[in-house]
């Protein structure tokens, strides 16, 4: 009885050792880790802002883009051009009053430079990351 156990564990065994390999081999491909996103750091903007009382103020805001990974390389080559876009798109935000200090809805100012970059870049932006966010 007990050689039968042992028999029937060693034979499940054997068995399971074979079956990843009778996975399709897209299975397989499907089970490593999806590519990382790119990251493409685009620096601090500093804005300012419309004079209140005569007084100057300004925001600086680092902005970093989360790109596809198969389109990072293409983002990088034309860095300039999105770091002018990003530039624009925030002043004329500062023009109409959304960039102010405790009152900056940051998913307004994120998704409006989500829309800006992927009307320049389709499918290439995933998402813009405003890292820092300081009001002077």
């Amino acid at each position: 009885m007990i050689r039968r156990i042992r028999l029937s564990v060693l034979a499940f065994l054997g068995f399971a050792s074979v079956v990843p390999s009778l996975l399709p081999a897209k299975a397989r491909a499907e089970e490593h880790v999806a590519p990382r996103p790119a990251y493409i750091s685009l620096g601090e903007f500093t804005i300012n802002l419309p004079e209140k009382n005569e007084q100057l103020s300004y925001a600086v805001i680092s902005v970093t883009i989360e790109a596809a990974p198969e389109a990072a390389t293409d983002l990088r080559a034309i860095e300039p051009r999105l770091k002018e876009l990003v530039m624009r798109r925030l002043m004329a935000m500062a023009d109409r009053g959304v960039l102010q200090p405790s009152h900056t809805d940051l998913l307004a100012v994120k998704q409006a430079l989500v829309d800006s970059l992927l009307e320049f870049q389709p499918n290439s932006v995933r998402d813009v990351l405003i890292v820092r966010l300081l009001y002077g």
